[in-house]
C-alpha cells in the first residue's frame, strides 16, 4: 500500500464535529475493507495555526481514498501520496519507517513496513493518538478563550458607556455647583449691601439726635 495525505481545512468546523467527521470517516473505512478494499486510515493530526488537518492513509489507490470520502461525506482540499524517505541509517528508536511500495531502497520481498514492525507500529499510532488529542484540546481552549475574550469585550464596553455617564454627571455637578456658589455670592453681597445700608441708617438717626 502507498501512503497519502488527506489536506482538509479546518476554519469552519468546531471540535465537536471534526471528531463527528473522523468516525464518519473511520465507518466508510472499515466498510470499504468489508468488500476487500486494502485501505487504513492511519493518524490524524492538526496544524492550530493555518486551521489545517492532514489525515494520513495506507491505500493501494487515491481513488480508494477519494471513495472513503465520498463515502462520508466529508470535504477535503487535496489528497496527495507521500513517499517515507526515513534514512536507514538512523535508530529505530528515535525514526519509525512509514515508507510506501515506492521507496527504491526496499530490496525485493521484505515486508512492508507498515506490517513489519507491529509495536513499533502502535507505538507510532499511540503517539499521534496523543499529538492529535493535544491538537483539539488546543482548538478547544482557543474557542473557549476566544468566547471568553468576547464576553470581557462587552462587559469592557459596558464599563466604558458607564464612565461616560458617571463623567457627565459629574460634569453637570460641577457646573451646578459652580453655580450655587455664583448665586451664594450674590445673595452674600446683596445682604452685605442691605446691612451695610442698615448701619448707614441707624448712624444717621443717631447723629441727627
Amino acid at each position: 500500500m502507498a501512503l497519502y495525505v488527506v489536506e482538509r481545512d479546518l476554519g469552519n468546523v468546531a471540535p465537536e464535529q471534526m471528531r463527528r467527521l473522523q468516525q464518519d470517516v473511520a465507518t466508510a473505512c472499515r466498510q470499504l475493507k468489508s468488500e476487500g478494499n486494502r485501505i487504513r486510515y492511519i493518524s490524524s493530526s492538526v496544524v492550530p495555526v493555518d486551521a489545517l488537518a492532514l489525515d494520513l492513509f495506507g491505500s493501494d489507490s487515491a481513488e480508494l481514498v477519494e471513495r472513503v470520502h465520498a463515502a462520508a461525506g466529508v470535504p477535503y482540499s487535496r489528497i496527495v501520496e507521500i513517499l517515507d524517505l526515513t534514512p536507514r541509517f538512523i535508530a529505530g528508536d528515535i525514526s519509525r519507517s512509514r515508507r510506501s511500495h515506492h521507496d527504491a531502497g526496499r530490496a525485493k520481498g521484505t515486508t512492508h513496513p507498515m506490517t513489519a514492525n507491529s509495536p513499533e507500529l502502535a507505538r507510532w499510532l499511540v503517539d499521534g493518538q496523543r499529538l492529535f488529542s493535544v491538537c483539539l484540546e488546543t482548538l478547544e481552549n482557543s474557542e473557549r478563550l476566544q468566547t471568553r475574550n468576547q464576553t470581557l469585550e462587552s462587559e469592557n464596553e459596558m464599563l466604558r458607556e458607564e464612565v461616560a455617564r458617571l463623567r457627565h454627571k459629574v460634569d453637570m455637578l460641577q457646573t451646578d455647583r459652580s453655580e450655587m456658589v455664583a448665586a451664594f455670592n450674590d445673595l452674600a453681597g446683596h445682604v452685605t449691601q442691605v446691612v451695610d445700608h442698615i448701619l448707614q441708617k441707624s448712624e444717621d438717626g443717631e447723629n441727627s439726635k
